[in-house]
């Protein structure tokens, strides 16, 4: 036992535990005895922490939800990204047809393949940037901005 522990009752401890559960913190008052108490604030670096790690799942979803370009929806998956990586590689599109993120098959010649891959470049960094931009501005925020925080592109 700690030189510093206090005895309470089979009750009393109950009654800490069950707070606890419910959210409370465990604190002394100013004799030592246990009472509970409102969880504190989180502080500002925790706020900011919190914050910044929203940023990674934004990204991903906005590098996934796929892109408009000439007319059509394309998919902007990692494995769709790479689909088109491989073709540019090889230097043709199988059989001279691409599948749209509705799942239609496109007559696309290499050169409009360059351009949809281009696209998805430009929409890639936009994104990337949009995310630096958003960590600056996190850095900035008072307590009240980051907890109204939410990613995303400005209105």
């Amino acid at each position: 036992m700690p030189a510093d522990a206090v005895a309470i009752s089979a009750a009393d401890h109950a009654a800490l535990l069950a707070g606890n559960s419910a959210g409370l913190q465990i604190v002394s008052d100013e004799n030592g005895q246990p009472m509970l108490a409102p969880p504190s604030a989180p502080s500002l670096a925790a706020r900011r922490s919190q914050a910044l790690a929203l940023l990674p799942a934004w990204e991903a979803a906005e590098r996934a939800a796929g892109i408009e370009h000439a007319g059509r929806r394309w998919l902007t998956t990692p494995e769709a990204l790479q689909d088109i990586r491989d073709a540019l590689l090889a230097g043709l599109v199988p059989d001279g047809v691409w599948v749209d993120a509705a799942r239609e098959v496109v007559p696309l010649s290499l050169a409009e393949l360059q351009a949809l891959w281009a696209a998805c470049v430009t929409r890639g960094a936009a994104i990337y940037q949009r995310r630096l931009v958003m960590e600056v501005e996190i850095e900035t925020m008072d307590a009240e901005q980051l907890a109204a925080f939410v990613p995303g592109w400005p209105a």
